[in-house]
């Protein structure tokens, strides 16, 4: 399972661990061949992500650039007005019963940016503070190597992902863009200027997009890892 700082849990489910969750991969499989006949072209999507090209290769600083791009791809990207997760007919799709409620946590995700207030050593839990909607509470991520990298090292970041939540669960969608405290300011300011005059059904492709420039500019390098 791919894990990246920002995979988080309010409460985790004895009877389903976060790792069962992350493994329903072939749900992603799923989706991309029982939509093949749409016209989501890899080229227009990078086009829309602002993601480099040359020619008609993508260019990739790193894994968390290609998570990323799949995330826009699945969540951002709209045919008909639809996104792939909204497009897709889970019954032609063969979709099992967890699949399914993968594929409807996907569907009502938003993505947002994030700060880290605390960890919670002994559950592996962070703190998170939502910056875009400072009304909404507090909540708690689950993520044993960033709660370990902050204890260790005593740093906070700021974080931009998609939050979803299955039975309880809550994790990121397979992404997420890590900033230094310092760049926050900045950053708020610069998108609150960006997305002002923006009508909200263009704000969310918007947002990801400023954000994806943001972290290539001056985002922390993020490190990936297997858990099992």
């Amino acid at each position: 399972m791919n894990t990246a700082p920002g995979s988080h849990a309010t409460r985790i489910n004895p009877k389903l661990p976060a790792r069962d969750l992350r493994n329903v991969g072939s749900m992603h499989s799923k989706v991309i061949k029982s939509t093949h006949h749409l016209d989501f072209d890899l080229l227009r999507i990078a086009k829309r992500m602002t993601l480099p090209m040359s020619g008609r290769t993508l260019i990739f600083d790193g894994e968390a650039d290609q998570n990323a791009f799949v995330d826009f791809w699945f969540h951002e990207y709209r045919v008909n007005w639809k996104s792939l997760v909204e497009s897709l007919d889970p019954v032609a799709a063969g979709l099992e019963p967890l699949e399914l409620e993968v594929l409807e946590a996907h569907r009502q995700a938003r993505t947002s940016f994030f700060a880290t207030e605390g960890v919670l050593p002994d559950s592996h839990q962070i703190r998170l503070r939502d910056l875009l909607e400072p009304d909404r509470p507090e909540t708690l991520l689950t993520d044993m190597g960033l709660c370990g990298t902050m204890q260790r090292i005593g740093v906070r970041i700021a974080m931009f992902s998609r939050r979803l939540v299955v039975r309880g669960l809550a994790m990121t969608s397979g992404f997420s863009f890590g900033f230094e405290p310092k760049h926050v300011p900045g950053i708020l300011d610069a998108y609150r200027q960006r997305t002002k005059r923006m009508a909200p059904p263009d704000l969310s492709v918007a947002r990801f997009a400023f954000f994806f420039q943001k972290h290539r500019e001056r985002g922390v390098e993020q490190a990936y890892q297997d858990v099992v």
